[in-house]
């Protein structure tokens, strides 16, 4: 079992500027190579990108517009396989882009025109009311006109008699609607104040003057003309269909070519360089190293300087995590979290052997378990992209499984008809019990990260720090213990023995971790007490189940209708149940490692190895 991440070799690439791209190409297919960006020094400059960059990157720009244009998403990884393909592919996409912006800039025309064709619809609607064809809202010398909504045209029409005997008003008569007013032009002041008395709410047709007709026999003709507008808008989405059917895979294709072929031209950004020459810094997977010398050799015709050598104390060597297939799963959490550093012992086992036992604790329940068993293979299924994140939830659903047996449970019952489900441990009425085993789980796990420390501080400092600042705490949880037994008569050492090795702990402690040491004595019982969440969020879980299982009972035993009812209360229940299990269980499993498990030993910090070529 690997603990430490891949061992790294700090690699220097020297070489020609004519063999420059000979050696990008080699390296970007390696996929081993995490480069180092230089900085501009003294002795050389950044590097230039290739005369080439510019026009892919602008090519690239116009499949990613296609692609986002159409809604095609890249997943997996595609291969152009010929500099022939490539061109042919080139082709497609100046040909597609021109059609699809087209086709683009057309419909968002047919979609304005048709927003404001409802727009005049929506004006001309209330128009239709009065009865008037739009010709009547012209100009005229001695007549002036309104038109708008009133709350009360009788009012209204009240009010414009005592300004003026000559008005005609259309549309609403007594009631509430849209009106229009037609007054001698002398009056139109008084009668614009009398109207903004009674609230009158003016329509401005002024763009509505542009039609002939009436108001009902234009709005026709435009839901005529959106008919029309909707039908071509149907051509173009048939046609980015057309598209997208025939051509999403060598978009696809094509697109990931291009993001290849932008990154190695842009590749030299990367680089230290001189007038003649350029400059590669990175680091490579050690066993890597000689593949990676002999292939740039044989395409370079060994004109080309490759160096490795050891990391030193100084360095920041990027990370790679080195786990078996069944383990690799839980890298998810130190991606979550941070990379450990090069030094450091790699977390991830120890991930891998507590998180399930943590959370099928706390879930524990057997039915539980297998649904959501299911739903988690089902999903990874439906996602193969978060497969990772299921792979994590069906093994901690197994745990749950196992848990559940240990508990005798099955969806809250203990208990099937007269047949009682048999258990080691019943979390319904041996909650004391369960306490003392999620305190005692608490005690083995922060004492596995004190141990884990040990040798991280061993590697780094020696055999005398990592005693100092890591087994010392093992002395202190002595001491405890040895007052504790002393107390209740269950050893005969003095009491005061017992106080001696807590003292001598935290002076020893003092010694290797500074004043910081014994202020922290306490956290440590504190971590080990947060434990106790394993059986608190367990119990609540059970005890819901039970008072699910209880209401449903009682709409059973109803009979009727209620037996639906019942049946909805045990499904949705459950289901509710299940989620906040499944939330709880996963985040408190997680607070335990990254709190009260880290803390022990782990540093992190550490840059994710990130090779040259590598799909990111």
């Amino acid at each position: 079992m690997a603990f430490r991440p891949e061992l790294m070799s700090k690699v220097t690439i020297a070489g020609p500027k004519q063999y420059m791209e000979a050696c990008i190409s080699e390296l970007h297919k390696l996929k081993a190579i995490h480069i180092v960006d230089h900085t501009k020094d003294a002795d050389a400059d950044i590097g230039k990108p290739m005369a080439k960059a510019s026009g892919l990157s602008e090519a690239l720009v116009r499949i990613r517009s296609i692609c986002s244009w159409l809604g095609i998403k890249n997943g997996k990884e595609h291969t152009v396989k010929s500099a022939k393909e490539a061109q042919k592919l080139g082709h497609l996409i100046s040909s597609l882009f021109h059609e699809v912006k087209g086709l683009l800039e057309q419909s968002k025309e047919i979609d304005s025109k048709i927003n404001d064709n409802n727009l005049l619809i929506s004006e001309l609607r209330p128009l239709a009311d009065t009865g008037l064809k739009m010709e009547f809202f012209s100009e005229y010398r001695s007549i002036a006109y309104f038109a708008g909504y009133t709350n009360d045209a009788k009012a209204l029409a009240e009010s414009i008699k005592k300004i003026t005997g000559t008005f005609s008003i259309y549309g609403s008569q007594n009631g509430e609607g849209a009106v229009a007013i037609f007054i001698d032009s002398k009056s139109r002041d008084k009668c614009a104040e009398a109207l903004r008395e009674q609230k009158f709410q003016e329509i401005n047709i002024e763009k509505l003057r542009q039609f002939r007709g009436t108001p009902n026999e234009i709005i026709s003709g435009l839901e005529r003309e959106n008919g029309g507008l909707n039908a071509k808008k149907e051509k173009t989405h048939s046609r980015f269909s057309e598209i997208r059917e025939e051509h999403s895979e060598e978009l696809l294709r094509a697109m990931d070519f291009l993001e290849k072929e932008v990154e190695k031209a842009e590749a030299p950004l990367r680089f230290a360089e001189t007038k003649s020459s350029f400059v590669v810094k990175g680091w490579i997977p050690s066993k890597n190293v000689q593949t990676a010398e002999e292939v740039i050799a044989a395409k370079t015709g060994n004109r080309i300087f490759f160096h490795a050598g050891s990391p030193e104390k100084k360095d920041d060597v990027p990370v790679k995590l080195n786990n078996p297939k069944a383990v690799s799963p839980f890298e998810f959490f130190m991606d979550l979290y941070t990379m450990p550093s090069y030094k450091e012992i790699d977390p991830t086992f120890f991930i891998f052997l507590s998180f399930p036992i943590l959370f099928g604790f706390m879930l524990g329940d057997f039915g539980y378990g297998l649904a959501t068993l299911a739903l988690f293979i089902m999903l990874r299924k439906i996602m193969p992209q978060a497969k990772n994140f299921f792979n994590i939830l069906i093994v901690s659903s197994l745990s749950t499984i196992f848990f559940g047996l240990l508990f005798g449970e099955f969806f809250g019952f203990e208990e099937i008809g007269h047949f009682t489900l048999p258990h080691i441990l019943s979390r319904s009425h041996q909650i004391e019990e369960l306490l003392y085993i999620a305190v005692a789980i608490g005690f083995i796990h922060v004492n596995i990260g004190l141990l884990v420390g040990f040798a991280n501080e061993m590697k780094s400092h020696g055999f005398r720090h990592a005693f100092l600042a890591k087994l010392s705490w093992l002395v202190f949880e002595a001491g405890l213990v040895m007052v504790f037994l002393s107390m209740l008569g269950i050893i005969s050492l003095s009491y005061w023995f017992g106080v001696g090795v807590v003292l001598l702990s935290a002076a020893l402690l003092f010694i290797g971790e500074g004043a910081r040491g014994p202020i922290e004595m306490p956290g440590l019982i504190s971590n080990m007490l947060s434990y106790a969440r394993l059986m608190a969020i367990g119990v609540s879980s059970v005890k819901l189940a039970e008072v699910i299982n209880e209401m449903s009972g009682k709409m059973f035993h109803a009979g009727g209708v209620m037996i639906i009812v019942g049946v909805l209360i045990l499904v949705f229940g459950h289901a509710v149940n299940i989620g906040l299990g499944l939330l709880g269980s996963f985040l408190h499993s997680l607070r335990l490692h990254y709190v009260e498990f880290f803390t022990k030993f782990f540093h992190g910090g550490a840059k994710k190895f990130a090779p040259f070529g590598e799909k990111k």
